[in-house]
């Protein structure tokens, strides 16, 4: 056996492969915990973001389509009977479509409080009323009338300062055995409401635009409202074009009129 001096043992090997693994692991770890990081907090910011609401995507369309008229337009405003009325031209003049679904009297009322009109309309096409008789709105139909016209009436006197000519369409028949939740009764009660206050009006002008056996896809909507929304012609069309075109003035002078 050999005897090694004392102070002369052997020392270990260095371990030198460690550090090399520590930067092989930091170089692959890294990058991922990036990927990872940046994706969860996308994630994160996906869940803190409010969703668009309808109505907040229907009042930035609505502004869009304003923005790009240049000169004279007709405005038609209500529920989702306006809004499923794709005509882009009427009586000659183009036609801004701020109709949204679901909408009552007062929906329609807020909404338009909203939007910056670029200039007066022509005339306003007003169909309102079929929400406002849902039947989680009111407790019977009496009920139903005094709330659309405390909503009505206001939305009126709006639309009436905005333009010199509003256009009341009526509201469409329900078909209660295909649709569950809206009252007929009070549907028709609202409409004759909204005529009798829109009489009363000098700028407001009736021009009933739905007959009683207009066919309908669901006991609500019409199947053909290009067909129906033509019906108020003969009283628009003639009107407007016995209308001067509102002034630059005029429309400074209705948004004062505000309420």
């Amino acid at each position: 056996m050999t005897v090694l001096p004392l102070g002369r043992l052997p020392r270990p090997p260095a371990r030198r492969a460690a550090p090399h693994r520590l930067i092989v692991a930091i170089v692959l770890i890294l990058p991922l915990a990036l990927i990872f990081g940046s994706l969860a907090g996308f994630a994160i910011g996906r869940i803190a973001a409010p969703p668009t609401s309808y109505r907040d995507q229907r009042l930035a369309e609505i502004t869009a389509e304003l923005g790009r008229i240049d000169g004279d337009y007709l405005l038609a405003s209500g529920d989702s009977h306006v809004a499923r009325w794709h005509a882009r031209e009427f009586c000659g003049l183009p036609v801004v479509n701020a109709g949204v679904d679901g909408a009552t009297a007062g929906d329609t009322d807020a909404l338009l409080a909203q939007i910056a009109l670029p200039r007066p309309p022509r005339a306003i096409i007003l169909t309102v009323g079929t929400n406002d008789a849902n039947r989680k709105r009111f407790r019977d139909p009496p009920q139903a009338v005094i709330r659309f016209g405390e909503a009505f009436r206001p939305l009126l006197r709006r639309l009436s300062h905005t333009a010199d000519l509003v256009v009341v369409t009526g509201v469409p028949a329900i078909d209660v055995s295909q649709v569950d939740g809206f009252s007929a009764e009070a549907a028709t009660a609202i409409g004759a409401s909204a005529e009798t206050t829109c009489r009363a009006s000098t700028s407001c002008r009736v021009a009933k635009s739905f007959n009683a056996d207009d066919p309908l896809t669901d006991g609500l909507h019409l199947a053909d409202y290009g067909h129906a929304y033509e019906r108020i012609a003969p009283a628009l069309c003639p009107a407007l074009a016995n209308r001067r075109p509102p002034s630059p003035a005029a429309s400074q002078n209705a948004d004062a009129r505000r309420p």
